[in-house]
């Protein structure tokens, strides 16, 4: 079984119905439970809470993989305005919740071989645009999640990886982002476009999989050529 972390919404559920497309067993976790139209199993998860955490996993078996797709953010604004509860409350979900997740599966993954890819973000190779600093820090904090423990897990052949996106077109950056500004950004990228949701999919997929035998603490770059592009 994969479970998908923040399956529920933008490129953790189309990770996960792609992942069932070819043959996966996924299990979805996400604040609220989907409904029966994207024919995915799911249970409600909270990040935030141990407590849910623990009675999420629990409820597993047998674990083969784990994708970690749960991120929140806020609007980018000056140093002068930082707020303490919405820093913590990102460091929280974003980071904190990736490593209590580990805590409680990984005597599953041990015993699978298992695999874990975290969705990071472009912005923790360079800066965010539109993001706030606690966005970009929880985002570079995981890059040191994942070189740590790629070596602490290497004992138990458990393999931990990242994937880097840049701005994808969720329904989420659709209805918040306007087409003008949209061509805008697209402009800057080499390819010429953003991301769609399944390219992440796809990356992701080889990560957690079985042809993956030998990539971890690695990152793959899915942003068109943008990060090369400065």
């Amino acid at each position: 079984m994969i479970a998908v972390i923040g399956g529920t919404s933008g490129i953790g559920l189309t990770t996960a119905s792609y992942l069932q497309q070819e043959g996966y067993d996924v299990l979805v976790g996400g604040r609220r439970q989907l409904d029966n139209n994207h024919g995915l199993t799911s249970h409600c998860i909270d990040v935030s809470n141990e407590s849910s955490i623990i009675k999420f996993f629990s409820s597993i078996q047998q674990l083969d993989g784990l994708i970690y797709a749960t991120g929140i953010t806020k609007t980018k604004c000056s140093i002068t305005e930082f707020d303490v509860a919405d820093w913590s409350n990102i460091i929280s979900t974003n980071v904190t919740g990736l490593l209590l997740c580990l805590k409680h599966a990984y005597e599953l993954l041990k015993q699978s071989k298992g695999r874990i890819v975290v969705v990071n973000s472009v912005a923790a190779r360079t800066f965010s645009k539109f993001s706030g600093i606690e966005y970009t820090a929880s985002k570079a904090s995981l890059c040191g999640v994942v070189k740590q423990l790629s070596i602490d897990f290497a004992r138990d052949q458990v393999l931990i990886n990242s994937v880097f996106p840049s701005m994808t077109a969720t329904p989420m950056l659709r209805e918040n982002v306007e087409e003008d500004l949209l061509r805008s950004i697209e402009s800057e990228i080499p390819l010429g476009r953003i991301a769609e949701p399944l390219e992440i999919a796809q990356g992701i997929e080889f990560l957690i999989s079985r042809k993956n035998t030998y990539m971890t603490g690695c990152g793959l770059d899915l942003n068109g050529g943008q990060f090369l592009n400065g």
